[in-house]
């Protein structure tokens, strides 16, 4: 059972677009799925789901994605973050905070709100169909040790890691996980599958028509790994095997 982090509940992503509906096209593709969602504006947000992520697709140009926790004592929350000397920028809502914005060492940027402006949005656990089963959202570091740290203060427990072939660690709280991974290129926050038939869902989505940024061949030469980018930069990492 892995810990409830000190920040709340992990609810979604959220990711920048400059065009909603070209974007919702380009993750459709990849198994993402459009949810019913008030708030939601065909001009402005559209929220989908491959059944292990929830994402929100904005029409903004704030910094992106940003990780979505909803906390049920954001003052409280403040306080902790304070007493830790964990960096935070904030809006106000009266006399509390609408929401807390914390960056990781890496520039992992994560968004914290009350428990009674953001919903508890919960996947169902389904494997996406396109890309299969979701294992980590991917980071790199110049030092793992310090994004390590900064997110066990935030209450994550170490899940795996390794120094071969390069130093690594997965940090998990009690529905995700953030597999930091030292001098890697890892552009932005990514989201990574691993599945044992890759290489068949790979070309799937190439007979799409959608192209890889960069394929790897495995270690008998077969395509079982690509890395995909959307319109807007996000990456999708499918890797072959288990994770």
């Amino acid at each position: 059972m892995m810990p409830k982090a000190i920040i709340g509940t992990h609810t979604r992503v959220i990711v920048s677009v400059k065009d909603l509906l070209q974007s919702m096209a380009w993750w459709t593709k990849f198994g993402f799925s459009p949810l019913s969602r008030p708030e939601d504006k065909i001009d402005s947000a559209i929220t989908l789901s491959d059944g292990q992520v929830i994402i929100t697709l904005v029409k903004t140009s704030q910094p992106s994605p940003v990780i979505v926790y909803r906390c049920d004592n954001i003052k409280r929350l403040k306080a902790q973050l304070d007493s830790l000397t964990i960096l935070t920028t904030f809006d106000l809502e009266g006399p509390s905070y609408k929401e807390l914005r914390l960056r990781s060492p890496n520039s992992v940027y994560v968004a914290v709100r009350p428990s009674t402006m953001e919903d508890d949005f919960k996947a169902t656990g389904t494997l996406n169909p396109v890309c299969g089963n979701l294992t980590e959202y991917s980071t790199s570091a110049t030092k793992l040790r310090y994004e390590q740290s900064w997110w066990a203060d935030l209450g994550f427990a170490p899940v795996r890691g390794d120094s071969v072939p390069y130093p690594y660690v997965n940090m998990g709280d009690e529905r995700i996980e953030i597999g930091i991974h030292e001098e890697r290129d890892i552009a932005s926050l990514a989201l990574t599958y691993f599945m044992p038939d890759m290489e068949q869902r790979i070309a799937r989505i190439k007979q799409l028509g959608l192209t890889p940024i960069e394929e790897i061949p495995t270690a008998d030469n077969r395509i079982g790994n690509a890395i995909f980018q959307s319109p807007d930069g996000q990456l999708l990492y499918l890797f072959d095997g288990k994770q």
